[in-house]
Parts: structure tokens; C-alpha cells; sequence
């Protein structure tokens, strides 16, 4: 691709060279780099990548594009090709992501989800609610990709982060184009907008799930984080809707943002809201509910349990009206879903149930649990633990939501990662009341066949923290490792 083509629509304050040349590669990485590409620089985390420059050039780049002048990048002699100066490399990478790939979002309606928790359970809705009303719908998310090809086949593969980045998303829409996809919905993460992996790009729709405290590891403070999923909202078309749930304190930042847009369409629990549920029941494997909408009254069923549940359900009506889907097609979708690892039921027989659940922050641990005690007959057993090399004050926080909720506690290992997992369990354990009946197992395999083996008749073991992952992540190193695959291996055994 000739190089003012990818350039098109960067903020170039400097520049040297003739933009009128080939460019065969874009990568971010010098260990990546093939003679004829763009090297794209940036400050990273951990590493500056214009350290990197001179062995992007031994390599061959073509074109350097870098945040910092030309004067402050270390040559020998003058700079042999091109150099731009942007003011933000992640950003540049994105918009030249999408003119390498032809800009195919632009073909596309892009519903985005953002919020602390709830994301992967309303996209999953929205998606079967679409895909119900008999749309070419795609979905992007933590769980994974999925779409029908042009051939009518369900494509479904893994995926590593829930906003890809920017390469690798604009192929997926470029594929999704090629298939005729109509509209994509997507999980956006703070991270993801942070990075800029979605710059550029313009939303159709823009939901709002909730805000409590996650990834402060990452952002620093809980003022930065809500900045980062505020982004999503300064993207949207000028003829876009925010689906807002109005029950959280932060909505109003988020219509101020929208002062200029569509009005927000609210979801909540109370009757202030556009949406909001009456008769509500919940029962062991189902929950039901009206939906009172501006179209009227829907009578709803959810096989996705809790409270929490509500309101992904709701935020997913919500946009299902928003595009004109009938209500048969979203009674239909809501019906369908399941969510891998989200509230998901373990039955071998068992007389008493085992679920296993994605909650890994102490919100989500408290909704998990608060939903799994509504159900229990007898006494709850909660297992989880806490990921290393993360923000670690919410240990303790984790620790007395399970001590409070739960009538006892199995502490283990989640990912440590390159920490101690008996420093993190001793941070969990930190605070926890005197009468807090709980156990310290940190091989979590051993965890769940303690908590299996101890349960009784009518008790619900629930097993957070990791979902639907396939992994334990210990000392850097990925080993397999799958609470459903483990605690059903030991319910077929037991049985």
C-alpha cells in the first residue's frame, strides 16, 4: 500500500521524507519487523519502542512513525527514510489499521458494552436477540468471536483479549464485511479504549452496564478507569443512543457527555427508568420477569440467574428495540442464552448444585453470591480466590463479601501469576471476621474436591473467579486448567 493512503486521516505535526512509497507491513514490534514495513512507535508500559529504531532500520523499515522528534531519536548521521511525528503512536496504529484493512467498519453498525461487570452476558444477549430476529450479527468479546459465514456456518474461535487489537480487529470486521455481517456487537474494555485499540472508529450504540472497582493495577485510581469506559460514549454517532443504567451513581457523567446526542434510553430496576422489570421470580434454574418498555409490556425468562442478570437483560431488550427487533425475537433470545462461565450450572446428578461464575472483583462476587443464596436450600460454599500481579485491596474486600454471604469460605489460588499464592491468600484472609468459618487450600484442584466432597444435600457450592478460562496462569507460565472440566471430573466420580 502506497504510504499517504495509510496515513489517511493521522494527525501528522512533523514529518521528513516523501510520503509516495510502498509500504508492504505495519508492525509495533521490531522482533516483528520485514524489510519494506512501517514501524510504529510508541511509549508502551514497560518499554519505550523508539529505543527500538535503529534496529527497525538495520532491518529495512520503510517508514518510521513515532511520537517524539526527530531530534531526540539516537542515528547514526541522517535519517535514511521517512520519519512522521504523531502525537499518539497507539492512536496512529489504529487509524492505520483500518486504512490497511479498507476501513471496513464503516460498512458496520458497532453496538459497544462497556462497565465493570456484565459486559459478556448482555453482548451474549444482544446477540442471540439479533440473531432471533434474523440479522447478520456478529459478536466480539472475552469469551470469544462468533458469526455465521456467508455459507450459513456458525464461526466461533477463541479469543485472547476481549478488544482485540487494532490489527487484529479490523481483519475481524474486514472478514465480517466479506460475510455480509449487517451489525457487530462488542465488549469494550477500559484497557482497550485506554490503549486506543478503537480509535477512530464510530458507535451506532453505546451501552453502560456499571461502574465499581476493577483494574486499578492498571489505571491507578478509580477517577482514570471511569475515564477510560467514558470513551466509549465521546465515540458514538451523532444519531447514536446511550443505553444507560440509570440505578448507577455515574450515569449522569455519562449524559453529559451525551448533552449534544440522541437522548439516553435508561434501564433499572425502578420506575424513573425507560425499562424497567416487575414480577420478578427467581427459582433454581430460571429466572422470570416483565419488562415494562416504551413498546409495552414483555414477559421475559432468563436461564442466567441473579439480579445482575436483570439488568444485562433489560440493557439487551433495550437495544433489541432500539433496532426494531419484534418481541417474539427477543423473548426468543433472551430465552436461548447461556453464557460460558457465567453462572453456569455443573449437574452430574448431584443432589446439591455446583455453579461456576467469571465473578473475580468484589462486586461481581457479591452479586454471584447474593444470587446463588436466594437459591440455597441449605448452606452456601463459595470457593475463589485472586488473580496476581493485580490490583491487590480488593483481597481483603473479596474475602469478607465471601465471609458475609457464604456459609463458608474455600480460599485458593486464581492466577498468581509471578506472585506468592500464600501471600495473596494471606492478604485475602486479612480482615476476615473471628466467626468466619473458612479454609486456606491453595492448590485450587484440591480446593473444589474439598468443597465438592464437603457439600450436603440442598447445599450450592459456587466456584469463582475464573469462568469460563481454560488456564491457570503460575509463575508466567500457562497450565490447563478448567473449574467446569475439574469440578465435573469429580461429580462423575462421586455420583
Amino acid at each position: 500500500m502506497r504510504l499517504h493512503k495509510l496515513l489517511r486521516g493521522l494527525n501528522i505535526t512533523t514529518s521528513s521524507g516523501s510520503p509516495d512509497i510502498d509500504v508492504t507491513g505495519v508492525v509495533s514490534d521490531n522482533r516483528n519487523l520485514e524489510p519494506g514495513n512501517a514501524f510504529v512507535c510508541y511509549q508502551g508500559i514497560h518499554v519505550d519502542s523508539h529505543a527500538f529504531i535503529p534496529d527497525a532500520l538495520q532491518k529495512g523499515a520503510a517508514v518510521v512513525i513515532g511520537e517524539k522528534p526527530i531530534t531526540a531519536i539516537e542515528t547514526q548521521g541522517r535519517f535514511p527514510i521517512p520519519y512522521l511525528q504523531v502525537p499518539c503512536g497507539r492512536q496512529a496504529m489504529s487509524l492505520i489499521a483500518a486504512n490497511w484493512h479498507g476501513n471496513p467498519a464503516k460498512h458496520l453498525k458497532l453496538i459497544g458494552i462497556t462497565g465493570t461487570n456484565g459486559k459478556t452476558s448482555t453482548a451474549h444477549l444482544i446477540h442471540a436477540i439479533f440473531k432471533a430476529s434474523g440479522q447478520k450479527t456478529a459478536l466480539i468479546g472475552t469469551v470469544g468471536h462468533q458469526y455465521t459465514n456467508a455459507q450459513g456456518t456458525e464461526k466461533i474461535f477463541p479469543a485472547s483479549l476481549t478488544t482485540p487489537d487494532a490489527f487484529a480487529l479490523h481483519a475481524l470486521f474486514k472478514q465480517f464485511t466479506k460475510d455480509n455481517v449487517e451489525s457487530v456487537t462488542m465488549e469494550t474494555s477500559s484497557q482497550g479504549l485506554a490503549l486506543q485499540r478503537l480509535a477512530g472508529l464510530t458507535f451506532d450504540t453505546a451501552v453502560f452496564t456499571n461502574f465499581t472497582q476493577d483494574h486499578l493495577d492498571y489505571h491507578q485510581t478509580m477517577e482514570a478507569y471511569l475515564k477510560a469506559k467514558l470513551m466509549l460514549f465521546e465515540q458514538l454517532d451523532k444519531e447514536g443512543v446511550a443505553i444507560l443504567n440509570s440505578d448507577s451513581p455515574v450515569a449522569e457523567r455519562i449524559v453529559h457527555i451525551c448533552a449534544d446526542l440522541r437522548k439516553p434510553l435508561t434501564y433499572g430496576l425502578g420506575e424513573k427508568s425507560d425499562l424497567y422489570a416487575e414480577d420478578i421470580n427467581f427459582s433454581h434454574n430460571q429466572l422470570t420477569f416483565t419488562a415494562v418498555t416504551p413498546a409495552g409490556r414483555i414477559p421475559a425468562k432468563l436461564r442466567l440467574l441473579g439480579e445482575y442478570n436483570l439488568y444485562n437483560a433489560l440493557a439487551a431488550i433495550a437495544v433489541g428495540l432500539r433496532y426494531d427487533c419484534p418481541i417474539p425475537a427477543i423473548q426468543e433470545g433472551l430465552a436461548a442464552t447461556v453464557v460460558p462461565g457465567r453462572f453456569e450450572l455443573i449437574d452430574r446428578g448431584q443432589d446439591f448444585a455446583v455453579i461456576v461464575d467469571y465473578a473475580h472483583t468484589p462486586d461481581g462476587l457479591e452479586n454471584v453470591l447474593t444470587a446463588a443464596k436466594r437459591v440455597a436450600e441449605r448452606n452456601l460454599i463459595c470457593v475463589f480466590g485472586c488473580g496476581g500481579d493485580r490490583d491487590n485491596s480488593k483481597r481483603p474486600k473479596m474475602g469478607n463479601i465471601s465471609a458475609h454471604i457464604a456459609d463458608y469460605s474455600v480460599i485458593t489460588s486464581d492466577n498468581p501469576r509471578t506472585e506468592d499464592p500464600d501471600e495473596i491468600i494471606t492478604q485475602i484472609v486479612s480482615n476476615l471476621p473471628h466467626d468466619t468459618k473458612y479454609v486456606c487450600i491453595p492448590e485450587r484442584r484440591d480446593a473444589i474436591h474439598h468443597a465438592i466432597t464437603t457439600a450436603k444435600s440442598g447445599d450450592v457450592v459456587v466456584i469463582a473467579g475464573k469462568g469460563h478460562e481454560d488456564y491457570q496462569e503460575i509463575n508466567g507460565k500457562r497450565f490447563p486448567f478448567d473449574d467446569r472440566v475439574v469440578a465435573s471430573d469429580f461429580l462423575s466420580d462421586s455420583v
